[in-house]
């Protein structure tokens, strides 16, 4: 005789209750190998022109190592007026084509990645405007994205999904929000990994 009665009661918990099974994060499946969105996130922006956050970051990144990586460019394109009806509201849409990075240049771009720093609430920033280059890259399949302006004052934003996660805005443990300053030779890196990196078929 068997009883399996009691296996499921209130007081006696399955193993399976017991220990949870986590999934594991694999964004390069569940995008089915897509890296870059077509167009980047909207998120909390007071200037109203969809750059995001503008508040300096609070501290440094702490990030994990680049196992492969892709450089994708955004540039702005018009979508209305701004909520206060005072400026133009941005999209930043994808040009061209997804690049993945030559695994040469990883070791570079993670050592300039370990250089982030939060940014300065009084720096001075040109007005212009121009594209924007994203660095996605995977580490353990988990996608992580790094944006940097390329006008302005060359500001650096952080995302834990590029699909979801508003640039600056991200809420995974060590992706720091707010605004980074990128060391010198960051922006080249990326320019140079974009021009010379494999278009990836998407």
């Amino acid at each position: 005789m068997v009883a399996l009665g009691g296996c499921s009661s209130a007081d006696s918990p399955s193993r399976a209750q017991e220990e949870p099974v986590t999934k594991p994060v694999d964004d390069l499946t569940d995008r089915d190998g897509k890296v870059c969105p077509g167009e980047l996130p909207q998120g909390e922006d007071p200037r109203g022109h969809g750059f995001g956050s503008a508040e300096p970051a609070e501290s440094a990144p702490t990030l994990p190592p680049i196992e492969a990586a892709w450089v994708c460019q955004y540039d702005p394109t018009e979508d209305g007026p701004t909520a206060d009806g005072n400026g133009v509201h941005f999209a930043w849409v994808l040009d061209g084509d997804v690049r993945r990075v030559p695994p040469p240049q990883l070791p570079r771009l993670t050592e300039l990645l370990t250089r982030l720093q939060p940014a300065a609430a009084d720096r001075m920033c040109t007005a212009d405007l121009g594209p924007r280059l994203m660095l996605v890259y995977a580490h353990e399949k988990d996608l992580t994205g790094v944006l940097i302006d390329d006008f302005g004052c060359r500001d650096v934003r952080l995302t834990d999904d590029p699909f979801a996660s508003p640039p600056g805005e991200p809420t995974a443990p060590g992706i720091v929000p707010g605004v980074f300053t990128g060391p010198r030779g960051l922006l080249d890196a990326l320019r140079e990994a974009h021009a010379s990196g494999k278009v990836l078929a998407e």
